[in-house]
């Protein structure tokens, strides 16, 4: 190696911004392990991977916490009228 190096030639390559609806990240964060296991179950059941199953869990949360109150009632109403009828 080199003790010093001429970076003044060097080219900036810059690259396009992140799109959140396609990119994905690598994280590592602790949950319970009761909460993990039925996770795991819950996937098995359905035939997903885990992480598909709780990406698509904490989406359905993502889009309920942007609803307002109001139209998360009329749903659930619906679905209980489909479901009396």
């Amino acid at each position: 190696m080199k003790k010093e190096y001429n970076l003044k030639k060097m080219k900036r390559v810059s690259r396009k911004p992140l799109n959140p609806k396609t990119t994905k990240i690598l994280k590592t964060f602790r949950i319970d392990a009761d909460l993990f296991l039925w996770l795991q179950k819950s996937a098995e059941e359905v035939g997903i991977p885990y992480q598909t199953l709780m990406n698509s869990k904490l989406r359905a949360l993502m889009k309920q916490a942007d609803t307002p109150l109001k139209e998360q009632i009329r749903e659930i109403v619906k679905e209980e009228l489909k479901k009396a009828s």
